[in-house]
């Protein structure tokens, strides 16, 4: 029996894979599920105590726990997170020595994320460009708008330096010991192209070791919206052709380590049945069951922070239409369940025939969740949505799929790459350039002088390139399992320049954690000369002191000590002298009293 790691961000991952972890525990394999992160956002840590109870085969944990920068900068993900903290370690201690690697490994993946961005392939893609830049300290963007000013070489060499200094970053020690402990045939990583990603070490230390490893990608704009693949593990498992040339031709992948499996998160789509009637489900949801209705598939923040004004713009417009099929058209809107909280300003009460399912604030994890999300999709006429993979699952239920080329998200449409494939030679989406002429699209499917395409093609190509008949998840489990049962790779040492380089890269590694504070470049430039005045001031400081001490306090406290000696030593003076003179006191006394009876005997 196999063992396999499989390092997540968090736990929210596990949706991509449930099922293809079923197929690997079954097949015989012990997987090893360990998060990055625990994330409770939508209910993840329920989802990975799920899983845990699923087979005896599968196990949950946690990695190995990262210095305090890296951990916020994990949870966080923004530039402010990459500081070290007020607490710092002493300087020189073996923490320091970690947090000043990790802050140089930190900025080195956001530096070559950041570069990807000015590369021909993301013309356009401003957006990606800003993300990416709001997660880079503000020190080093005006150094790669330099090297891009510079053109193409300017921009090859700056990457080849942020590599060459990537080779010469070792991996926390903490991470070597965690595989040596698990002792996996493969290590798995997932998504491994987060801007800036720590699994990038695990990468590094599984090849370092000698063991497999593999790149699972999760999601079909991963590799286009993301970051760069920065250290290529041995092979990278992908939905379709699509991706692999993504990952050839943006990554740098040698076409032989890519594997097309297809898309195994999609697999329950295809056999799914509706739960209930249409309608009970139209009665459940508010609707009426003897209309048509028309699904809004809300998207992520990223792709539409506000989208509320946008869905009722919409709606209004249809409600306007001069067809009646159209003004009467039912509307259910389904909320992002990440982009839930801003559908609390619709404006549902101006609209007839309009309902939000499900209500703001259901549990993602709840049972009825995804049968209501399929029913949704079963019992509608069509679909709408801005830029999400709601529409790809509406595509496999075979659902007509629309969009709107709106001005407010030309970054998360024609803005990004993925969205092309959406509209391309088998595209799945209608498209309109105005919200007039979507209607007019609607109009034409509702009234019947259109009918519906089929989307066979494009779900052939890219969800199931093996078949539509031929779940992914078997497929996905066995592309597994043939890497763990091809040759190990020979541990790959350090070579003797990364060796004899890497105390300059750690000088680097301690400048980048001094800048890591994510503060203006004055502040950096000024920080010598305060440090200087302070030490001055202080040394100032003691000498006054000292001198206030010899002059003031110091004669005030030996004039106390002289009077305390004059004043002890005059004391012993008399006492010394009472006792000298006692005999002769003692005589004087006895001589008076014999005279004093002398004369009374006389008179």
């Amino acid at each position: 029996m196999s063992s396999i790691l499989f390092v997540m961000l968090h736990p929210g991952f596990i949706r991509y894979y449930e099922d293809a972890l079923d197929e690997l525990a079954a097949a015989g394999h012990h997987v090893h599920v360990a998060f990055e992160i625990s994330r409770t956002k939508l209910g993840e840590d329920v989802t990975a105590q799920r899983l845990a109870t699923r087979s005896p085969r599968i196990t949950c944990g946690t990695t190995p726990e990262r210095t305090e920068s890296v951990r916020q900068f994990l949870v966080r993900g923004d530039r402010t997170a990459v500081r070290s903290g007020e607490a710092r370690p002493p300087i020189g201690s073996r923490q320091w020595r970690q947090e000043a690697w990790e802050s140089l490994a930190t900025t080195v993946r956001l530096l070559l994320d950041y570069l990807r961005f000015f590369e021909p392939a993301f013309a356009g893609t401003e957006q990606l460009r800003a993300r990416a830049e709001k997660r880079l300290p503000r020190l080093y963007v005006p150094l790669v708008r330099i090297a891009v000013a510079a053109g193409r070489p300017g921009r090859r060499l700056v990457s080849t330096m942020l590599r060459l200094i990537e080779q010469m970053i070792p991996a926390p020690p903490a991470i070597d010991e965690f595989l040596q402990q698990q002792r996996p045939d493969v290590v798995l990583v997932t998504p491994l192209i987060e801007l800036g990603s720590q699994q990038v070490d695990y990468v590094k230390s599984a090849r370092r070791l000698g063991i497999r490893s593999a790149l699972c990608v999760a999601s079909w704009d991963n590799l286009t919206s993301k970051g760069l693949i920065r250290v290529v593990p041995d092979h990278v498992v992908v939905w379709n052709d699509a991706q692999k040339g993504e990952a050839v031709a943006l990554h740098g992948v040698a076409p032989a380590r890519v594997v097309v499996t297809g898309a195994q998160l999609f697999d329950r789509w295809f056999d799914a049945r509706p739960s209930r009637s249409r309608e009970a489900f139209c009665q459940m949801v508010g609707l009426d069951p003897a209309r048509p209705f028309v699904l809004y598939v809300g998207s992520s923040m990223f792709i539409a922070p506000d989208e509320v004004p946008f869905a009722e713009r919409w709606i209004a417009r249809l409600r306007g239409s001069a067809e009646p099929t159209t003004a009467s058209v039912g509307v259910l809107v389904r909320p992002h369940p990440a982009n839930a909280r801003q559908w609390r300003a619709f404006d549902g009460a101006g609209f007839d025939h309009v309902a939000i399912w499900p209500p703001i604030g259901t549990d993602p994890n709840a049972p009825d969740f995804r049968r209501d999300y399929f029913d949704s999709l079963y019992y509608s006429v069509a679909v709408v949505g801005i830029n999400t993979s709601a529409q790809l699952e509406a595509g496999i239920v075979g659902r007509p799929v629309f969009t709107i080329r709106a001005p407010e998200f030309a970054h998360s449409q024609e803005g990004t790459l993925h969205f092309r494939y959406l509209i391309g030679a088998h595209g799945l989406v209608r498209t309109a350039d105005a919200v007039e002429a979507h209607t007019e699209q609607l109009s034409a499917l509702l009234s019947g002088r259109e009918d519906a395409s089929s989307h066979a093609d494009f779900v052939r190509d890219f969800i199931r390139p093996h078949g539509l008949d031929v779940p992914v998840s078997p497929l996905f489990a066995k592309a597994i399992d043939d890497i763990v049962r091809a040759p190990a790779p020979f541990p790959e040492r350090t070579g003797t320049a990364t060796v004899a380089l890497r105390p300059f890269a750690f000088l680097l590694a301690i400048v980048a954690r001094s800048l890591a504070d994510d503060r203006p470049l004055w502040t950096y430039l000024l920080r010598p000369l305060v440090a200087a005045a302070v030490w001055v001031a202080a040394v100032g400081y003691w000498l006054r002191g000292g001198w206030h001490a010899l002059t003031h306090t110091g004669v005030k406290r030996m004039r106390r000590a002289t009077w305390r000696a004059w004043y002890e030593s005059t004391r012993a003076l008399g006492k010394w002298l009472q006792r000298l003179t006692r005999p002769l006191r003692r005589g004087a006394r006895q001589a008076g009293s014999a005279a004093k009876r002398v004369v009374r005997r006389q008179l």
